[in-house]
């Protein structure tokens, strides 16, 4: 991980300006006991791409004096695996938005797995912004930046193909659970933010060259999952992103769910999405 990168979430996750605080290296061996007297010097981090070495490393006044850091109370929002609307359905938006966003992508975007000509049994077409939060979408004025001109896209636009992607089903998962996210200001570099068993950290988004702009995934959109990961993963998951979404057949989903941490939320999660999909115009 680059020194850039560690400023770029310190900046989302601290509600301090970044000149008033400064990282630095701990000297002690082992889990420091005095970090806050036993340093080294600050590290420049703006701009810097060296790697940051392991170790432990404390927060302090950019003069090395102890500092109260303030965490931002934003939150990153809950969302569902929406594998649902890649599968048939009779809504002509959402049967639209998964045969474009196929047609465009032509693979996973993340790691580039190109799709077998006419079988996408193992490929999803996933919006970037939930649509389960259609409210958030409306207030935060997503159409008015949606260039899509489409004739079918609605008023709503969160259909629109600049709110998705094509990623295989694994990868979908991931992405709707903020484990993996998309920097579009570090030329579209892929963060896997757990164990990198699937090897996605470092790649970067798959792009159709011959796509015109006006089709290709909104860097607005990616820009705003990109910080709901880094602030999910940095402020510590909460059982409402840790969901396990393994229903087998013969279970009963409706219990599964009910009886899962943060039941009630993650249920109105997936009826908001379902509502959403068809409501949305």
């Amino acid at each position: 991980m680059s020194r850039a990168t560690i400023a770029e979430w310190m900046h989302i996750t601290i509600t301090l300006p970044s000149v008033q605080y400064a990282l630095f290296r701990c000297l002690e061996s082992g889990n420091p006991q005095d970090p806050a007297t036993n340093h080294g010097p600050s590290i420049n981090l703006s701009g810097n791409d060296n790697t940051v070495s392991p170790g432990y490393y404390v927060v302090l006044s950019a003069n090395g004096e102890p500092l109260d850091i303030i965490i931002t109370e934003e939150k990153a929002i809950p969302r569902s695996v929406s594998y649902n609307l890649s599968n048939p359905d009779p809504n002509q938006q959402i049967a639209a938005f998964r045969q474009r966003v196929r047609e465009r992508d032509e693979c996973c975007v993340v790691p580039g797995t190109r799709v077998p000509p006419g079988i996408y049994d193992a490929f999803e077409g996933a919006h970037i912004f939930p649509v389960a939060h259609l409210d958030l979408w409306r207030s935060g004025q997503w159409s008015q930046r949606i260039e899509d001109d489409f004739p079918d896209v609605g008023d709503s636009k969160i259909h629109s193909i600049q709110n998705g992607i094509l990623l295989l089903s694994h990868a979908h998962t991931y992405f709707d659970k903020y484990r993996i996210a998309i920097n579009p200001d570090d030329n579209f570099k892929i963060t896997c933010f757990v164990e990198d068993y699937l090897g996605f950290d470092g790649r970067h988004m798959v792009f159709r060259g011959d796509s015109p702009e006006r089709y290709q995934p909104l860097w607005g959109l990616l820009k705003y999952h990109f910080r709901m990961a880094v602030l999910c993963n940095m402020k510590a998951r909460g059982p409402e992103y840790d969901w396990d979404e393994d229903i087998t057949p013969g279970m009963d989903p409706v219990a599964e769910i009910s009886n899962s941490k943060e039941g009630k939320l993650r249920f109105e999660l997936i009826m908001a999405e379902r509502l959403n999909s068809l409501v949305a115009k």
